[in-house]
């Protein structure tokens, strides 16, 4: 913060030395700068509060950089009624990771590939991702939240990276018989990736290598 000092002469009675230092206190109350830290502090507060969200969405997330390049998929439970209620990504040594929160009931199956086009489920259209390749990871198990009484998610969408390494973004393009689209924008074709499912709360997670 900038320091302000004021020179001013002396000669004056002791009375009116005494007003202008009341009057000089005034002034730097006043000054618009005494804001700062609050704005800064609230900023803080949010940048911690985001960490210690991410940190409890990894609560329990493998370490290990992904090696491999193939698709992979796993089937859900029986019982399995779930809704993405909040989409996360976070950076790591030697990898990025995407964590889906699902809300609902059972475990999620999924089925996820490196694909060229990115199309919608039911409607055939073609969706424009951002970045040089695309992970395509179908969320198996899956309802439309309303009818499982669960809040959808209600963030961005797509869900942009600030400052990316090998994720540019995340969309979640719909549910359709079952199965939620989403769609992972990288910053290169080809890359390395694991997907597996944690429990309390129930996520599913996309390690993706850089």
């Amino acid at each position: 913060m900038t320091n302000f000092r004021s020179h001013r002469k002396l000669a004056m009675s002791s009375v009116a030395a005494a007003a202008l230092a009341l009057a000089g206190c005034t002034n730097a109350e006043s000054e618009p700068t005494a804001s700062a830290p609050l704005t800064s502090s609230a900023s803080d507060s949010e940048d911690r509060n985001s960490d210690a969200k991410a940190f409890k969405a990894s609560d329990g997330a493998m370490t290990a950089v992904p090696t491999g390049t193939a698709p992979q998929s796993e089937a859900p439970s029986p019982d399995a009624a779930l809704a993405v209620t909040d989409m996360l990504v976070t950076s790591h040594d030697g990898f990025d990771r995407v964590i889906y929160e699902l809300g609902g009931t059972g475990t999620p199956g999924w089925r996820a590939d490196i694909v060229e086009t990115a199309v919608q489920q039911g409607s055939g259209h073609t969706i424009t991702v951002n970045g040089q390749g695309i992970l395509q990871v179908l969320i198996d198990g899956s309802s439309i939240p309303s009818t499982i009484g669960i809040e959808p998610y209600s963030g961005p969408n797509p869900l942009e990276v600030e400052n990316p390494g090998v994720v540019t973004e995340v969309q979640e393009a719909g549910v359709f018989e079952g199965t939620t689209q989403t769609l992972i924008g990288l910053s290169k074709p080809d890359v390395s990736f694991h997907v597996y499912s944690l429990s309390d709360p129930t996520r599913l997670v996309v390690d993706v290598a850089h």
